[in-house]
């Protein structure tokens, strides 16, 4: 884990709707955390190419690439960042397409703050696909 010199811990959003975008910035915020947001998973990826984060939450579908391209291309960097992956609907075949590919955690749309935290959570301390 890595944090900015004040002991801020950072934490990447990445969705293409501003309003989920705001709200878990700001739910991010109260919990003590620095998000950097990014509209698209090409922007998430850059992101994490300069940067080290707690956690990463990615909306499934995105432009340019979607949540589990970027889970895909971390893992294959041998980035073991947890994820929580959030979607309006998560199939089965979501589930399958993640075995193996590490800490994660799975957030449906719509959600409430108490469900982001306790994936958050997941994510980072016990879920391993």
């Amino acid at each position: 884990m890595t944090t900015s010199s004040k002991g801020i811990q950072r934490v990447l959003v990445a969705d293409d709707e501003p309003q989920i975008l705001s709200l878990i910035r700001e739910a991010l915020h109260q919990e003590g955390f620095l998000a950097t947001l990014c509209r698209d998973g090409q922007a998430a990826l850059e992101a994490m190419e300069k940067h080290t984060y707690r956690a990463a939450i990615l909306d499934v579908m995105m432009p340019r690439r979607t949540g589990l391209e970027v889970l895909r291309e971390l893992r294959g960097r041998k980035d073991e960042t947890p994820v929580v992956l959030m979607s309006s609907f998560i199939g089965e075949d979501v589930y399958e397409a993640c075995q193996g590919l590490g800490r994660l955690a799975f957030l449906p749309k719509p959600f409430t703050l108490s469900e982001l935290r306790s994936a958050i959570d997941r994510a980072v301390t016990e879920v391993r696909c």
